[in-house]
C-alpha cells in the first residue's frame, strides 16, 4: 500500500477502551488482543471518535457549516450510508488498524515513573513501521532480550538507584544499551514532535524489561477503580450499585498504520488517497475514546507520522 501514516495514541487521562461486562472479578474490562492479552484501542473505535472530530468539532471551532465540499471528503474518507434522499452509499477510504501497545507506565522509586516495553513489543512495532514504509528511520530490533533480572535503559536515564531500577515491587539490574537510546529518541520524536522538553523526559524514563515481566505489568498494572451509585434521596449507595471498570494508565502510548490505497465512490474521482490523508491524517488531534467521558475517562493525544513514499 503506497499511502500510509503512522497514529500514536498518548492517553493523558485514564482510558476505558471497554468490551462490555466481563466475567472475572473486574465488571466492566479493557479490551485486550486476543494472543498477547495486552491492551489495544481497536481501530473501528479509533475511526468513530476521528471522523466525529472532523464532522463536528472542526465545524464548531471555526463556528460555522461544513461547505458540500468539506462533507464529501469527510463522506469519501469515512464512508457514507444511504438515505431517504438517495440510494448513494460508499466505504471509507481511510482505513485504521488496531492501536497496539507501545509503552506502558509504571510507578519507579527513582524518576516517579517509567514508559515501559519489552523486546517483544519493540519488534511487533519494527515489523508494523517497516511494513508501513518506514525504513531507514527505524532504529534496529534488540539481538538480545533483556534476562529475567535485567532491564535495559538509555544512558543518562533517570531511574537508576546505584546499578538497580525499581518498578512497583520488581527490581532489575540496569543496563545501557545504544539500542534502547536509539528507539528511546525515535519514538519520543514521533510522539511528542516539536516538544523537545518532553522528548527529554521520555528518553529519560524509556526502560526495555524481559519479555515476562511485560506480560505480568501488561495483566496487573492498569488502573481498576471501584464506583458506587449513591440514591439522591438517603445518600448512601443503592443497593447492588456496586462495580469495578479497568482502564488503560494516563501516559500509556500505543500505535497503529492508517492506510488508503484507493479512493472508494462515485463521487470522489478528484479526490486522491494522499490528499486524503494530508487532510485527515497530518495533524495532532485532541480526542474523547472509549466511555467514561462523563468522569473525564479517554482524553488522549493522537499524533500522526507521515510515511514518505510508503509500500513503494
Amino acid at each position: 500500500m503506497p499511502n500510509n501514516s503512522i497514529y500514536w495514541l498518548h492517553c493523558m487521562t485514564p482510558t476505558h477502551a471497554g468490551v462490555g461486562r466481563g466475567v472475572g472479578y473486574i465488571d466492566l474490562p479493557i479490551d485486550r488482543d486476543a494472543v498477547t492479552n495486552w491492551p489495544l484501542v481497536r481501530g473501528s473505535a479509533f475511526k468513530g471518535v476521528w471522523s466525529d472530530y472532523y464532522l463536528n468539532e472542526e465545524s464548531k471551532k471555526a463556528n460555522k457549516r461544513l461547505t458540500r465540499d468539506d462533507l464529501r471528503e469527510h463522506q469519501i474518507a469515512f464512508g457514507r450510508s444511504s438515505d431517504a434522499t438517495d440510494n448513494v452509499s460508499n466505504s471509507g477510504s481511510l482505513i485504521p488498524t488496531d492501536a497496539r501497545l507501545v509503552c506502558l507506565p509504571v510507578r519507579s522509586f527513582r524518576g516517579t515513573f517509567a514508559w515501559c516495553t519489552s523486546s517483544l513489543a519493540l519488534r511487533f512495532l519494527h515489523r508494523t513501521l517497516t511494513l508501513a514504509g518506514m525504513k531507514a528511520e527505524v532504529p534496529k530490533v534488540l539481538d538480545v532480550p533483556p534476562a529475567e533480572d535485567t532491564a535495559f535503559v538509555a544512558p543518562g536515564t533517570a531511574l537508576r538507584e546505584g546499578s538497580k531500577i525499581y518498578l512497583e515491587d520488581l527490581d532489575f539490574e540496569a543496563k545501557d544499551q545504544a539500542e534502547v537510546a536509539a528507539w528511546a529518541a525515535a519514538i519520543a520524536g514521533w510522539t511528542f514532535p516539536d516538544d523537545p522538553a518532553w522528548q527529554g523526559e521520555f528518553k529519560k524514563r524509556f526502560v526495555v524489561l524481559p519479555d515476562v515481566v511485560f506480560d505480568f505489568l501488561c495483566e496487573t498494572g492498569t488502573e481498576v477503580h471501584t464506583r458506587v451509585r449513591i440514591s439522591d434521596e438517603t445518600k448512601t449507595v443503592v443497593t447492588g450499585a456496586l462495580w469495578t471498570e479497568e482502564s488503560l494508565p494516563a501516559e500509556t502510548i500505543l500505535a497503529g498504520v492508517v492506510a488508503c490505497d484507493r479512493v472508494f465512490g462515485k463521487d470522489g474521482k478528484d479526490i486522491t488517497p494522499a490528499g486524503l490523508l494530508d487532510s485527515f491524517a497530518a495533524k495532532p488531534l485532541s480526542l474523547q475514546i472509549g466511555g467514561k467521558a462523563t468522569v473525564g475517562r479517554g482524553q488522549v493525544r493522537c499524533v500522526f507520522t507521515k510515511v514518505e513514499g510508503g509500500g513503494k
